[in-house]
């Protein structure tokens, strides 16, 4: 854990630059672990984003918000309210919104796109969250801190406050993808949304380094 006091109230208007496609889905299982075919699927129906710096967010949520999860199993039961997130520039909204209607192929799972939802705004809160950050298999906490510190001062980001989490993996044809989550706290406005339209490692359209707003550490601790 790396902690730190203490920071100014300062007024800030929300860009618009980046904002997350939300849409509504039809699915009645899938694996925990569907970073991959669920990024493969997209880019067959949008295969510019790999080029926008685009981010796709996995379909998951914590137990107990319409979602059961069988880790032993490894699969997810999704429910109505569950929704498909990709990170885009605003001017690809036109572009994204033909994904509506369409059939996402993840081999033995399918995902219908039933419409577009209202697209969400970064966030000015302080706190924020990665589900999953690239980091090597063997790194101690103390090191994935400090390689996130370093990543985040690339960006222009003096972190205050980091805390790191679980480690997952992700699987790809090439192999193994190790993760870790981070929580930062204490940011500035506008270091919190930097950081939510940059992200900080590798693997984007796999839902890494890719942050969400967190009311507090206890509901980071849920996810």
């Amino acid at each position: 854990m790396f902690w730190q006091e203490d920071i100014k109230q300062e007024h800030f208007t929300l860009p618009e630059a980046i904002q997350d496609a939300v849409f509504s889905i039809r699915t009645k299982v899938l694996p925990i672990d569907h970073a991959y075919p669920l990024s493969q699927a997209l880019l067959k129906h949008l295969p510019w984003l790999a080029k926008v710096n685009a981010g796709v967010f996995d379909i998951s949520v914590a137990d107990g918000n319409g979602w059961e999860q069988d880790h032993e199993s490894g699969f997810y039961y999704p429910s109505k309210r569950s929704k498909l997130n990709i990170r885009i520039p605003k001017e690809r909204f036109g572009d994204i919104a033909t994904l509506a209607g369409k059939i996402l192929d993840l081999g033995e799972y399918q995902i219908e796109v039933v419409k577009a939802l209202e697209p969400k705004l970064m966030s000015d809160m302080q706190i924020v969250f990665a589900k999953h950050i690239t980091c090597d298999e063997n790194a101690s906490e103390e090191e994935f801190l400090q390689t996130s510190f370093t990543q985040l001062q690339a960006l222009g980001i003096v972190p205050k406050k980091m805390m790191a989490g679980l480690k997952r993996k992700i699987s790809t044809p090439n192999g193994i993808i190790h993760t870790c989550s981070l929580m930062v706290a204490d940011l500035r406005k506008t270091e919190s949304v930097t950081l939510q339209e940059q992200g900080i490692g590798a693997h984007r359209l796999l839902g890494c380094g890719l942050f969400l707003p967190q009311k507090g550490i206890d509901s980071v601790n849920a996810v």
